[in-house]
């Protein structure tokens, strides 16, 4: 006997052998059972998780004889039959092939005749329903709506609104869900072990992991990796052998990005394709990746919805703490367009490698969402320090710097009073000084007073916002602050604080009086000015 592939040998044939779809296979067999059964029948769900396989154990259990609690036999000569497609009453149509309004007008005859063989019912299984044209949904509409006694129609898709509502309305609607990764391994042991297949724990997870809820898939994966080796089969050796991308490869890739690492990123891009991986898939996957650890990120434990075992979600609740919010959604967005340029250009590598480098370095993109992504970096990098006011003495205020991970590395910062020679120079350098914010912050600043060195705050110098401006960056304003502190770090060689306050709401506002008018076009619009005492 020729080899049988072992999703095809292990499919089930009754009811009780389906797993993952507890609900739908005990309404199906009440309704076998009390004998209300429908006209109409619609299966929805992804490939792999019992659609059509359900539809025929149903067809056979309908014109059993000896259907026992919803189950069909298996073992007299309706089932026989069935099972090696020699029931006239039950007739199957891949509409994916065969959608054409000729085939379902083909049915639409043969549906006036009434079975034969003594069967209850002629039983119409349409995969694939959605791809019906548009034609044969119509014409298979007339015979939905009235059809004969004797006629069940199943329809099985993976795509239920792109079938018309007239057709919807008039079936009953059951959605398969995807089949959970416990469920999937449990199912995987049972077939290792009655093949003799040797395989690891890990590998097993790894399998039902990427199969993505499809039982099919992983039973198809597992048949590829059986020959491999005599050994125990492993994780890496799924790798190799099924061409999967680790997700450690796209924790690195991730990684690499937000560092800034390019070189190292587009080397990850350059070892896909040597092992030939495909492009388009390697950034459909690390688009899911980035995905999966964003929603971990706001998450305690593993949902349904990531389908990960709980060690690949422990590795990116992991990952998740080191790239914000904002800037994994942006991720998503870019490489998203990215991927649908891809599907219709020949140079993939090119636009991929192009736009993990425009990722890595946000400041040559001025969208909204890289905006926001480069802010939100800042403000993870002044959140990870922790400042501490040091009393010195009454002419002096110091601060602080420690870094949560480095608690021995302390830096004190001396604030003496800024002398006019250093207000000057901070006048003349203020389009230097704000030159690495962003273009919303450069545009904000552009509206804002300043006041160096007031007598009771000698180190500090205010930036009085207008509150429109002030209500915008409310929750990035320690980030500017600090980022405007460096900046001037660079330029004075002395410590510098800036203090941003909504100027609508400070008393400052009121008293500013001297103004320094020889600087006013140098630094394009921007109000210098002091306080009064």
């Amino acid at each position: 006997m020729s080899y049988q592939a072992l999703y095809r040998k292990y499919r089930p044939l009754d009811f009780d052998s389906v797993v993952g779809q507890d609900a739908i296979v005990k309404t199906l067999k009440n309704q076998i059972v009390s004998g209300n059964i429908s006209h109409a029948y619609l299966f929805s769900g992804t490939h792999g998780t019992g659609k059509t396989t359900v539809a025929k154990i149903f067809a056979r259990a309908v014109n059993c004889p000896n259907e026992l609690d919803g189950n069909p036999c298996n073992e007299c000569d309706v089932c026989k039959a069935a099972m090696d497609d020699a029931d006239y009453n039950i007739l199957e149509l891949d509409a994916a092939s065969n959608g054409n309004v000729e085939k379902v007008r083909q049915i639409t005859e043969s549906m006036q005749y009434a079975p034969i063989n003594g069967e209850k019912y002629k039983v119409y299984i349409i995969d694939e329903a959605h791809a019906l044209t548009g034609f044969s949904k119509e014409a298979f509409l007339k015979s939905l709506e009235e059809p004969p006694e004797y006629v069940i129609y199943i329809l099985a898709t993976t795509d239920p609104n792109k079938l018309p509502e007239t057709i919807l309305s008039r079936c009953q609607k059951y959605n398969f869900r995807r089949i959970n990764i416990e469920t999937i391994v449990a199912c995987l042991k049972t077939i290792c072990d009655k093949e003799d297949i040797s395989i690891d724990d890990d590998a097993l997870y790894f399998v039902s992991e990427k199969s993505n809820g499809s039982m099919r898939d992983a039973i198809s994966m597992l048949d590829r990796c059986r020959s491999y080796t005599k050994d125990k089969l492993t994780r890496d050796n799924i790798v190799d052998i099924l061409g999967i991308v680790d997700d450690d490869v796209f924790a690195e890739l991730l990684n690499y990005v937000n560092e800034n690492k390019v070189e190292m990123a587009c080397d990850i891009v350059a070892r896909a394709i040597d092992n030939g991986k495909d492009i388009d898939k390697f950034t459909s996957d690390f688009i899911w990746y980035i995905r999966n650890v964003l929603i971990s990120q706001n998450i305690t434990k593993p949902i349904e919805s990531l389908n990960i075992t709980k060690v690949s979600f422990d590795k990116m609740k992991k990952e998740s703490a080191k790239v914000a919010k904002e800037t994994l959604i942006y991720y998503i967005e870019e490489l998203s367009k990215a991927l649908s340029v891809m599907r219709y250009d020949e140079n993939r590598r090119v636009i991929l490698e192009t736009t993990l480098i425009r990722l890595a370095n946000p400041e040559t993109n001025y969208t909204e969402s890289s905006v926001l992504a480069r802010i939100k970096e800042l403000e993870n990098i002044k959140s990870s320090h922790t400042y501490v006011k040091v009393d010195d003495d009454q002419d002096k205020t110091s601060r602080k710097s420690i870094d949560e991970k480095a608690n021995d590395e302390i830096m004190e910062l001396s604030l003496n009073k800024l002398t006019y020679d250093e207000i000057n120079l901070v006048i003349e350098s203020w389009d230097t000084i704000k030159s690495p914010l962003n273009l919303v912050v450069k545009q904000a600043l552009a509206r804002a007073d300043l006041i160096p060195g007031s007598e009771k705050e000698p180190g500090v110098v205010q930036v009085l916002l207008p509150t429109t401006y002030y209500d915008i960056l409310r929750g990035q304003i320690e980030i500017i602050e600090n980022n405007l502190s460096t900046k001037t770090r660079e330029v004075l060689e002395r410590e510098v604080v800036y203090k941003i306050i909504d100027k609508s709401k400070t008393k400052y506002a009121e008293k500013i009086t001297f103004r320094l008018e020889d600087y006013n076009d140098k630094i394009q619009g921007i109000t210098i000015g002091v306080e009064d005492d």
